[in-house]
């Protein structure tokens, strides 16, 4: 008996061996925990190590220190105590303190990932970052390979979030993150292949509880002011078959951005392909701003919300398509108006409703409608009104420049459908109801 178990033993030996070579610990290469020590050098002696075959680099709970900054190489994972999008504290789980890069945007991020990189399971805190006197930093991760994964993350106060789009790149995998961002949440572009954002969450209070159990007070204002006037939540440019699910932002700015990548040499579609589903932008001045979409397929929200309004500029050609979202609240930009449309192409607008809560204390008048067409195509069906007592003059608006619409059962809480069509080319009305 004791001859088959030395037996079995010898068998799963090299097993065992093969299986700890790609495992390391930061703690083996020197560092310290202690948010006094700085552990650049060891980390990066801990991933370079890692790199040789591909491993896991384990990281303890513990506040980490970085004057400098650091490279994931490529199938190397670097790995934290968080588990799930939480919050970030000070004195609980995998903290790393970034130092390096205040006061200049285009210095190195905090950690660049090279291809088939993972960062997991950590949160992430700029000390020196103070509401009062917010700084600029770069981004606080870089995606500079293809097939990168940022799973598991808790970001407090980065001025910059997570960039995607600076090079080329592909099917990068952004998953269950938490994040306080104050320029710029997560900047796409530049992506060849499918690429894949689930479970973001652009929130200040990712900033709030760092000192738990104490809240930050007074200083919430001044953060939540900030990004109200500074904050891009997610910058979308040239995507190939772009996937996004559960995102959310707050108190930005822009929710959702979509441009153009001027002088993209790769293609001639350089703006987005994207669909979004179950997603949001909660009280900011603008919910999304589309300045340019690829021509042949554009963009799509389906089963999202927005409280405040919708932006479609001049050069836009490609589609825009809403389908079972809601609108509520004060479009602050857009004058009170939910969706403004100033481009060429089409708006499709299904199974929507448009709700005129808090129009009245935002001074909201008869003239303002909740869709303004100036250009462009228009189809929208089976969607409400809710006027709650403040019915506009217009609840559509189609401009002269307008080429053709088609608005077919919709229904009013409360009155009949207004359209001001001015439109020079062919609209359809019908098939409209009050309630």
């Amino acid at each position: 008996m004791k001859k088959i178990k030395w037996i079995i033993l010898l068998l799963l030996t090299p097993c065992i061996l093969y299986a700890t070579t790609s495992d390391y610990n930061v703690l083996d290469f020197g560092a310290v925990g202690d948010g006094k020590i700085d552990n650049t050098e060891a980390f990066q002696k801990a991933l370079n190590k890692a790199a040789e075959k591909g491993g896991i680099v384990h990281v303890p709970s513990g506040k980490f220190r970085f004057n400098g900054v650091l490279i994931i190489p490529p199938a190397v994972v670097l790995q934290g105590s968080n588990v799930g999008p939480v919050s970030v504290f000070y004195d609980k789980n995998t903290v790393l303190m970034a130092y390096a890069g205040r006061g200049n945007e285009n210095s190195a991020p905090f950690i660049t990932m090279e291809s088939a990189s993972t960062v997991k399971g950590l949160g992430i805190a700029y000390p020196e970052q103070v509401p009062e006197n917010i700084a600029p930093y770069p981004y606080c991760i870089h995606i500079a390979g293809n097939r990168c994964n940022v799973m598991e993350i808790t970001i407090a106060n980065a001025y910059n979030g997570i960039d995607c789009g600076s090079v080329y790149q592909e099917a990068h995998n952004l998953r269950d993150i938490n994040m306080c961002a104050l320029r710029r949440g997560i900047y796409v572009d530049r992506t060849t292949d499918v690429g894949r954002i689930e479970n973001v969450h652009i929130h200040s209070v990712s900033w709030w509880d760092i000192n738990y159990p104490e809240r930050m007070g007074s200083q919430i204002e001044l953060i939540n002011k900030f990004t109200q006037e500074h904050l891009e939540g997610f910058i979308i440019g040239r995507c190939d078959w772009e996937y996004m699910v559960n995102c959310f932002v707050i108190w930005a700015k822009v929710g959702f951005r979509f441009i153009e990548t001027k002088g993209d040499p790769r293609g001639n579609d350089p703006q987005s392909n994207i669909l979004i589903t179950q997603s949001g932008s909660d009280v900011g001045p603008l919910a999304v701003l589309v300045e340019k979409t690829q021509y042949h397929c554009g963009i799509a929200f389906s089963n999202c919300q927005f409280m405040d309004g919708i932006l479609i500029e001049e050069e836009n050609q490609g589609p825009v398509k809403l389908v079972n979202c809601g609108f509520w609240g004060w479009a602050e930009t857009l004058g009170g108006t939910h969706i403004v449309n100033k481009g060429k192409g089409t708006v499709y607008l299904t199974a929507c409703n448009f709700n005129a809560k808090n129009w009245v204390e935002c001074h909201w008048k008869p003239e303002i409608p909740f869709i303004k067409m100036t250009n462009g195509t228009l189809q929208m069906m089976n969607c409400r009104f809710q006027d709650n007592g403040n019915t506009p003059d217009a609840h559509i608006v189609l401009g002269e420049d307008v080429r053709a619409a088609v608005v077919m059962g919709n229904s009013v809480e409360g009155g009949n459908l207004r359209v001001d069509n001015q439109s020079k080319g062919e609209v359809q009305i019908f098939g409209n109801v009050g309630e």
